[in-house]
């Protein structure tokens, strides 16, 4: 069967660039089900609906807001007001993953999250779900560069506050009857202009060939779960998952824990971007998109004793991955036990993230193969605490 390295190639050059909701997508989730298939597994394929960009949303808030300045001066205060509040309230839900009137108005797509389950050799007493999204994004000016970045995450972060002192200068204005507290409100409105450039532009640039984001990911969950046919944990079941749609906010992730919920709290690792020159096993104590969500304390003190009883494989954490997002927020959100794998370098740097420059030549083999047998390590820590358990 092939290694992670041949499933990443097998992804990232056959299939090539995987668009959420995309037939290469599709031809992805195939592949992944053939794989369980080879492995005498049986593969579940389970279908949703998901919006096919992460930009659209933001595009249409902050375009909406531009509008209302014009209908300011035109004499619908009112209107601009509480119109820029509740794109305010559609955005942030939509930071949180929440369902919100701007997803009514994105385009829709058919995608699919695949699955096989390895039980364990004997009773089962714990769960693991390794999940892979399978598909990619775009490659936006915004990610082009660090200094690229840098602007965009300065931008992204004043533009909320900055949304809300618009607002707060056109509630003054309608409840005055003063148009002039409009003109300071256009400060703010320019704020808001870049970024939906930038959310425009996003939506224009072709998909990566996704060979790090997340070949490396959705590769290492269908070798890992080859390891785990022939050589069974005692009392850990262990679901290999491999998702859609995860670049255009975990839809995919998502509807695999709405569809799961009777599952109670497993234990849900999440491997993402794992392959970067320069990186190593990194796990990260939470991401941040708008609210801090935290993997949990004790599968990171587990991870931090697996680092240290091998330290010839570099693990480390990460403090706090911000201004993004992986499969893990859904689960955490439902209460799932979290731990997310995203090989961030030492200096904080995602290599080739959403970048053309992210393709099979560009995946560190060593980092590929240090970061496996990290996760394999934790699954049998796992295994023993649930043996311990009894």
């Amino acid at each position: 069967m092939p290694s992670t390295m041949e499933h990443v190639m097998a992804l990232s050059v056959t299939i090539g660039p995987r668009g959420s909701t995309t037939e290469a997508e599709r031809a992805a989730a195939d592949y992944a089900a053939e794989v369980f298939r080879a492995l005498g597994l049986t593969p579940h394929v389970e279908p949703f609906v998901s919006a096919t960009s992460a930009w659209r949303p933001y595009a249409i808030a902050t375009g909406g807001m531009l509008l209302m300045v014009p209908l300011f001066f035109l004499g619908g205060r009112w209107i601009a007001a509480l119109g820029t509040f509740l794109l305010i309230l559609c955005t942030v839900l939509e930071l949180t993953f929440t369902p919100n009137p701007l997803r009514l108005l994105v385009p829709k797509g058919r995608s699919q999250n695949v699955y096989a389950v390895l039980p364990p050799a004997g009773p089962v007493r714990e769960r693991v779900i390794l999940c892979g999204h399978l598909d990619t994004h775009r490659t936006p000016w915004a990610f082009s560069s660090l200094r690229a970045l840098a602007l965009y995450r300065t931008l992204v972060t004043l533009g909320l506050p900055g949304a809300l002192g618009m607002g707060a200068l056109f509630g003054i204005g309608a409840w005055t009857g003063d148009p002039r507290w409009g003109w300071p409100a256009l400060l703010p409105a320019l704020l808001l202009a870049a970024v939906f450039a930038m959310a425009v532009q996003a939506d224009l640039t072709p998909y990566t060939h996704g060979a790090n984001d997340n070949a490396t990911g959705a590769g290492m969950v269908l070798a890992l779960a080859e390891r785990l046919r022939w050589e069974p944990l005692r009392h850990t079941e262990v679901w290999a998952l491999c998702t859609g749609c995860e670049e255009v906010g975990a839809y995919g992730a998502a509807a695999f824990v709405r569809r799961h919920r009777d599952l109670g709290r497993p234990i849900f690792i999440v491997l993402d971007t794992v392959g970067g020159p320069g990186s190593g096993p990194c796990v990260l104590v939470q991401e941040t998109m708008l609210v801090p969500l935290r993997s949990d304390p004790e599968l990171l003190a587990l991870a931090e004793e697996v680092a240290r009883s091998y330290p010839e494989l570099g693990a480390y954490r990460w403090p706090n991955f911000r201004g993004a997002y992986t499969d893990g927020a859904p689960a955490v959100r439902a209460g799932w036990r979290v731990l997310t794998l995203v090989n961030l370098r030492p200096d904080g740097v995602l290599p080739y993230w959403h970048q053309p420059s992210d393709v099979y030549e560009n995946v560190d083999p060593g980092v590929v193969a240090r970061t496996e047998a990290f996760v394999w390590q934790l699954l049998q820590a796992i295994d023993r605490q649930a043996i311990a358990r009894g």
